[in-house]
């Protein structure tokens, strides 16, 4: 039989994030988070969300971010919803939306962002991950042109 220590349980290692206001924010801040707690950036990725997500995430949030693909997981669980059909279209709308706008910063995404917001909240990051401050503040179309401190 296997003890495991108080410390050792899940309990004491998983952590939860109330500040993201989307998918995107969710996997940035996620990263920020994790070099908050261990003091290095993660080595690998890998998200756990809805099936019909992982093309989202893999290919356009990823490379938003950077991340090598390689490094890189996802692992899909299966949404419980009402209508499929209505989850995956307006999942294609917000895959086309993130093309156009990988960061989020203008249009539709935007205002979305900001309807998640009605306080006006403000977000602590990046703060505590001053090697990606300018990704959290990038607003462009085209791939951020910093270096990012992960392989």
């Amino acid at each position: 039989m296997l003890c495991v220590g108080k410390q050792d349980s899940v309990k004491w290692r998983a952590l939860t994030e109330e500040h993201a206001r989307d998918s995107f924010e969710n996997l940035l801040i996620s990263v920020c988070r994790f070099r908050e707690l261990t003091g290095a950036y993660p080595q690998n990725i890998t998200v756990v969300s809805y099936d019909f997500k992982e093309e989202r995430f893999v290919h356009l949030h990823r490379s938003a971010i950077g991340f090598q693909e390689s490094r890189f997981f996802y692992t899909g669980t299966p949404a419980s919803i009402t209508s499929k059909e209505a989850a995956l279209k307006g999942e294609a709308l917000v895959r086309t939306q993130s093309q156009e706008d990988p960061y989020g910063c203008q249009g539709s995404l935007y205002h979305k962002i900001l309807r998640r917001n009605p306080f006006h909240r403000s977000i602590p990051y990046p703060d505590g991950c001053p090697e990606i401050q300018g990704l959290f503040r990038y607003f462009g179309e085209a791939p951020y042109p910093g270096s990012l401190p992960w392989p």
